[in-house]
């Protein structure tokens, strides 16, 4: 008997029935999502030595998370660069307060502490995906890039319908906005490589998903199809 996997069951039941506007140049946005300090495994040691816990336990701890997370900086990086060298719109989103007390930070971030208010160490971006000039950025207090900020609004307006989107974390802010943004109608690809979670196994089912939806691409095939846009 053949084998036959779940994911291979609902790759074949999916099918396409309504094909999306060509994606092009101009209605095509790349969308980081908290490329900052705050999801370095940098930052999650300090807070745990801080808590108590020793630090070379802590450092091999994270020794997998750290190499997951730099491999999707870089592909971040890669990413970015492709769609500059394409004029195609970058939209940079992290998380970061508004006021200076962080009050209107949201309920289920204000749970976890994070609270961090504009220029707050944690919010910064890493170096190397800092926005370019003229390049967006959205602050968010909630997980999903899409909740309670005007994103939606601003990529409406520039008639964006295809979004790549990468960052951290898979299973948290990305799966929050690439839901969002599906079922607000963005046609949404995952960049599946320019993103991870602290497990690796989350990562991995969340990805698993959306491949069946043709919908997770890797950062060399993105690259390729920005390409010859």
């Amino acid at each position: 008997m053949e084998k036959v996997s779940m994911r291979d069951v609902l790759a074949a039941s999916y099918k396409v029935v309504e094909v999306p506007v060509p994606m092009n140049r101009a209605n095509t946005a790349l969308l980081l999502v908290d490329v900052q300090d705050l999801a370095t495994p940098e930052h999650l040691a300090g807070q745990a030595v801080k808590s108590g816990l020793d630090a070379a336990a802590v450092e091999n701890a994270l020794a997998d998370y750290a190499q997951r997370f730099y491999a999707a900086v870089a592909n971040c990086e890669r990413l970015l660069k492709a769609a500059r060298g394409a004029e195609i719109a970058c939209v940079h989103v992290k998380i970061e307060a508004l006021s200076g007390n962080a009050r209107d930070t949201g309920p289920s971030h204000r749970r976890l502490g994070w609270c961090y208010p504009p220029g707050s160490e944690e919010t910064q971006f890493l170096t190397p995906v800092t926005p370019a000039a003229g390049e967006i950025v959205i602050s968010k207090t909630v997980s999903g890039a899409f909740t309670a900020t005007n994103l939606d609004a601003v990529l409406r307006h520039m008639e964006i319908r295809w979004l790549v989107i990468a960052g951290f974390e898979t299973d948290e802010c990305i799966e929050a906005t690439g839901r969002a943004a599906l079922d607000l109608g963005y046609v949404t690809l995952f960049a599946e490589d320019a993103c991870t979670a602290y497990e690796a196994d989350s990562h991995s089912a969340f990805m698993a998903k959306y491949a069946s939806w043709g919908l997770a691409r890797s950062t060399d095939s993105l690259l390729d199809t920005l390409s010859h846009l």
